[in-house]
């Protein structure tokens, strides 16, 4: 019944992006920056050994493709979009590009189960490869995450894992920024938002993780 559950969300999806394109689910992702809006979180960048070089604490968060770096040619025909992240941190402003980025509103915060040092101690505490550290992770934590049906594995872009969240309900949605995901975590207990650019990500049943 779990399955058939979370199989019907995903069509739901799927159908909403083919048969609505830029009415239903645009509006769900405009609705959630909304919501962001008027949500404090967190903003990190991560290196390329999966390790946090920047941080910073936004009372709110807004984002979009800075237009300014778009790239034309001769003729004033627009070729390339730009690569670059406009990010509004409460009443701040800063730009980025190139790092694996993620925004993750205090309301996630609890469905956490690893950040990047946790999961860069459990390579060294897991001798066995043949074991996938998420695998090994939900071993020491899923007590602590009775009844959860959901899993997200982040990683960067090198693949080093970087983040794991656990929720009843985790559902993907596109956003106007190239290479990113917005998603909403949902349960009884809370509900958060998980924004990723620049990265890999696998969201999975924890009946699979054994």
């Amino acid at each position: 019944m779990r399955y058939t559950r979370n199989l019907v969300v995903s069509i739901s999806l799927i159908v909403c992006m083919v048969l609505t394109g830029a009415s239903a689910c645009e509006k769900a992702i405009d609705d959630i920056m909304r919501v962001l809006g008027n949500t404090p979180g967190t903003f990190y960048n991560y290196g390329s050994d999966g390790q946090v070089v920047f941080e910073a604490r936004c009372a709110s968060l807004a984002f979009a493709r800075d237009t300014e770096y778009d790239r034309y040619n001769a003729d004033g025909k627009k070729i390339e979009d730009s690569s670059v992240i406009k990010v509004s941190c409460g009443n701040s402003l800063f730009s980025t590009v190139g790092f694996t980025s993620v925004y993750i509103t205090d309301g996630a915060k609890d469905n956490l189960m690893a950040n990047s040092q946790q999961f860069a101690n459990l390579r060294i505490k897991n001798n066995d490869r043949s074991v996938p550290l998420i695998n090994f992770l939900w071993r020491d934590v899923k007590n602590l995450f009775t009844g959860t049906a959901r899993v997200a594995q982040i990683c960067d872009q090198n693949n080093n894992p970087i983040l794991a969240f656990a929720s009843t309900h985790v559902t993907p949605y596109a956003t106007d920024v190239d290479k990113s995901t917005m998603f909403k975590l949902d349960d009884k207990k809370n509900s958060g938002y998980v924004w990723i650019s620049r990265g890999s990500y696998i969201v999975l049943d924890t009946a699979l993780l054994g």
